[in-house]
């Protein structure tokens, strides 16, 4: 049978195509097993805070990201050697985008104060797992606090809250833009007294 020059073509391209990506699944499979196999699982008691957190999020109506949590990610309790070779502050958690892997620290059981600060802390490594940026994960878990149940009222004296308010001021300055509202925060819901 004899092809003709566009029909080649195609077929050389789509041939290409397929290989193309097969090796980028294949990289990803080699990275993903490597990430996971040079870091430890939860213990079962830590799993336990995470699916407690879980449930939270799920009776708060957080449905797309509980989905992620429980069927999309792996936790794991130590740095692999990519988190490993990055040089960090005290942090509560880290995740590994795209290949889903989520690193709980110390922090997130000692010094989240329960089970609503850590359902925070899981919400904005969710917010990671779907690709959004530093920036963005801060700027939504503050835009939703209140759907959360984490509010200046329930928690604002507490390390947790204290320390990611300053990081989302950091991170998502344009939430802290107004004036008549109590810290310039345009999410409170309290406004300012003067």
């Amino acid at each position: 049978m004899k092809m003709y020059p566009d029909e080649q073509n195609r077929r050389s391209i789509a041939g290409k195509v397929a290989n193309t990506i097969l090796i980028s699944m294949a990289a990803i499979s080699v990275l993903y097993s490597s990430l996971v196999a040079f870091s430890l699982p939860l213990a079962p008691h830590e799993m336990e805070s995470v699916e407690n957190a879980i449930r939270i999020l799920e009776t708060r109506g957080f449905d797309r990201e509980v989905f992620l949590l429980r069927h999309m990610a792996i936790f794991r309790d130590s740095d692999n050697w990519l988190n490993g070779s990055i040089p960090k502050e005290a942090s509560y958690a880290a995740t590994n985008f795209p290949v889903q892997i989520i690193t709980l620290y110390p922090d997130f059981y000692t010094k989240a104060q329960d089970d609503t600060e850590r359902a925070m802390i899981l919400l904005h490594e969710a917010r990671h797992l779907q690709g959004d940026s530093e920036s963005d994960a801060y700027a939504f878990v503050w835009k939703n606090r209140e759907q959360l149940g984490w509010t200046q009222l329930s928690h604002g004296t507490t390390p947790t809250y204290v320390t990611i308010h300053d990081q989302t001021r950091e991170n998502a300055p344009e939430l802290f833009t107004c004036t008549t509202r109590v810290w310039n925060d345009c999410t409170e819901s309290l406004n300012a007294q003067r």
